[in-house]
């Protein structure tokens, strides 16, 4: 089975997200699912190799700051519609890091948490991103979650909770 690294944003922003994913997955009859970012996805390992290599990128992981960017929308299924997530030099090293350590190198990461899936048509996408608001937010993270890479959002379960190391 492959697994997916998560990074859930904490409250009130994951209930803020989770409505408004609610409400385009009612309006435009397409899956709810769990606000999440994925850091690294398609992971073709074991769950205990994976929880040992991710307890030590944790292990030296410090809280991560993260703030929402731009809505946006894409030609794929899992990015219909999605909040950028602010690039950041620690996001993205610990992208890099990720990738090194499961040996995913050629994997692109583009920050972002989906608002809509779907293969709808490009102008549903773009009417559903320009009717999202969301407050700009920021918010710290403080732990991985890892979760098997499967199509069912309704089979996304949290396999694993890893806490970062560094908490200062």
């Amino acid at each position: 089975m492959q697994y997916s690294i998560w990074i859930i944003p904490p409250e009130p922003i994951f209930s803020q997200l989770k409505n408004v994913i609610k409400k385009l997955s009612e309006k435009y009859d397409s899956p709810i699912f769990e606000p999440h970012m994925t850091l690294l996805g398609n992971i073709n390992q074991n769950l205990p190799d994976i929880e040992q290599k991710l307890t030590e990128l944790a292990s030296r992981t410090n809280k991560l700051e993260l703030s929402l960017g731009p809505i946006s929308f894409s030609a794929t299924y899992f990015q219909s519609v999605f909040v950028r997530v602010n690039s950041t030099a620690q996001l993205m090293q610990l992208n890099l890091d990720a990738k090194k350590l499961f040996n995913m190198e050629n994997k692109v990461f583009m920050p972002h948490i989906s608002l809509l899936y779907g293969n709808h048509d490009m102008i549903i996408r773009e009417k559903a991103a320009l009717e999202v608001q969301l407050p700009l937010s920021s918010f710290v993270v403080n732990e991985f979650i890892v979760t098997p890479a499967i199509p069912d959002p309704n089979q996304w379960e949290h396999s694993l909770i890893i806490s970062f190391g560094l908490k200062n």
